[in-house]
């Protein structure tokens, strides 16, 4: 696996289903918020104030609508264990999302 360091408008994959953990308004605890394999852009990161080594990254992942396909959605925290770089599953990957999005 490619090694890479992550930073706003790098294209990532969610590595795992993740869920509402209560930080997250207007949803219910535990409801599913983005599931493995949908694609997202980073658009800010940062470390937490209790803990400058545990590093957050702020993240808007694709999601249908009805008006319309890859839209993305609200902003969501993660982990870096809840994200990956599309390039470390495989370089040859085209990724195309519009920062004008983010």
């Amino acid at each position: 696996m490619i090694n890479i360091q992550l930073q706003p408008g790098d294209t990532v994959l969610a590595s795992k289903d993740i869920f509402n953990d209560g930080s997250f308004p207007d949803t219910e605890e535990s409801q599913l918020l983005v599931k493995s394999g949908t694609r997202g852009v980073i658009i800010n990161q940062g470390y937490l104030e209790e803990n400058e080594n545990r590093e957050v990254f702020l993240v808007k992942f694709e999601f249908e609508s009805e008006s319309t396909t890859n839209e993305l959605g609200p902003p969501i925290g993660c982990w870096p264990e809840d994200i990956r770089a599309i390039a470390d599953i495989d370089p040859a990957i085209p990724v195309t999302i519009d920062k004008h999005d983010a």
